[in-house]
């Protein structure tokens, strides 16, 4: 019998270790950690022989195996190698996810320590990165102090949950000194994501959007004026000055319009392939870069003389994440809004339960991802496994629950 709590444990450990390494040092260490988790899988159905578990993850192969094939088959801006390379990529977005809600892990109380301590070391290893002025060598960029802190402080606050469902001051305390030490990226998505975060952990109560009144909605929308106005100047430029620019591009444009472009060009594919889209590595994903195959698509649209966007210089192809969702079409943005739909309807059930904290840190993985998804690719990265796999923990209970026992959980009150 192959016990996933242990294996659970053990691979939680190797991304916490793995999203030190990953930026700069070892950048293939992601694409490591995903055969991992795949072989782990494979070992599990092996042993334990328990194939209804994977239920959703066979469901979401089913769904690629279809895009694979039909971007060999009916598009034609790729290689079939670029295309397999896309397929296995892509669905680094997922996987992490779906084998936590599979395996649905149950720490005890010496694993919750080790990784209460393993991400308070991470904290103080950033700092002195931060100190050292080795951000560059070690992390490649300063948003990693952005999206580690988020992973650390969500574990920690995660393992802090007590047997009521309860966190301590100390604890709480100390999550949020982890938070912020993303603060030292100076990075305008961190802000908003530090404050999404704090209000699901500090300020949310079960209630508030249904028993709505005056002093929650003034503490809501203030909330969320806070998220805007820190980022502000990346929403202002990537959807309204920078797009009404992307069309009066020139050969040779600065980096700072190439997600602009991606972003304006997105809607072009769309109506031009609205179904299923343009194809797998064929628009902002790096498999359709230079680094593994240019697409042809970029020279369709004439967006091939954006610097960033170049056969020359494609570095700003993959520097963000909504975009990609040209290559899977309308049918594709469905399935990808219907996943999140699919998370929340599960999720609610553990505040209907009384586990505020783990709902209040699912919303907050949430938020991390939907905010990062904006101007980054962290889904597809290291930076996305921790969020990503805890939400996965923490609605995998759910997995075999019957409708009748979830509609009824969701009948009754909150519970305080």
């Amino acid at each position: 019998m192959l016990s996933r709590n242990k294996i659970f444990f053990v691979i939680f450990l190797l991304v916490l270790f793995s999203e030190m390494l990953a930026p700069a040092l070892v950048k293939p260490i992601d694409e490591f950690m995903l055969m991992l988790f795949l072989l782990v899988i494979a070992l599990d159905l092996v042993v334990n022989r328990d194939f209804g578990r994977y239920k959703a993850l066979m469901i979401l192969e089913v769904v690629f195996v279809f895009y694979f094939f039909f971007s060999v088959i009916f598009r034609d801006y790729n290689t079939v190698g670029a295309i397999a390379n896309d397929f296995i990529l892509q669905q680094k977005a997922f996987v992490p996810f779906m084998i936590a809600y599979a395996m649905a892990p149950k720490f005890t109380g010496e694993m919750k320590q080790v990784l209460k301590w393993s991400c308070v070391a991470t904290s103080v290893v950033l700092v002195a990165i931060f100190v050292s002025g080795m951000t560059k060598p070690v992390l490649g960029h300063v948003y990693h102090y952005g999206t580690i802190s988020v992973s650390v402080a969500l574990l920690y606050m995660y393992c802090s949950i007590d047997g009521n469902g309860k966190m301590s001051k100390r604890d709480m305390i100390v999550g949020l000194l982890l938070l912020s030490v993303g603060l030292m990226g100076s990075r305008s998505k961190f802000y908003g994501e530090y404050v999404a975060i704090l209000f699901m952990l500090f300020v949310y109560r079960p209630g508030m959007v249904r028993n709505m009144n005056l002093k929650y909605a003034v503490v809501m929308v203030l909330s969320l004026v806070v998220v805007l106005a820190v980022a502000w100047n990346k929403i202002e430029f990537y959807f309204i000055t920078g797009a009404a620019e992307a069309f009066n591009i020139t050969d040779g444009e600065s980096d700072s319009i190439a997600r602009p472009v991606l972003y304006a060009t997105m809607f072009l594919i769309l109506a031009d392939y609205p179904v299923f889209g343009s194809g797998l590595a064929s628009f902002a994903s790096h498999s359709s870069s230079a680094f593994v195959n240019y697409s042809g698509l970029y020279s369709e649209y004439g967006i091939d003389i954006v610097y960033g966007l170049s056969p020359k210089m494609s570095s700003y192809v993959s520097d963000t994440y909504y975009p990609v969702l040209a290559q899977f079409g309308l049918v594709g943005i469905a399935l990808f809004v219907y996943f999140w739909v699919w998370i929340w309807r599960k999720l609610r059930l553990s505040l209907h339960q009384g586990r505020v904290l783990e709902f209040s840190i699912g919303v907050s993985a949430i938020c991390y991802a939907l905010i990062e998804n904006v101007a980054g690719a962290t889904i597809l990265q290291m930076g996305g496994y921790i969020p990503m796999m805890l939400l996965g923990i923490i609605i995998g209970d759910y997995r075999t629950m019957g409708k009748e026992e979830r509609k009824n959980i969701l009948l009754t009150d909150y519970k305080n």
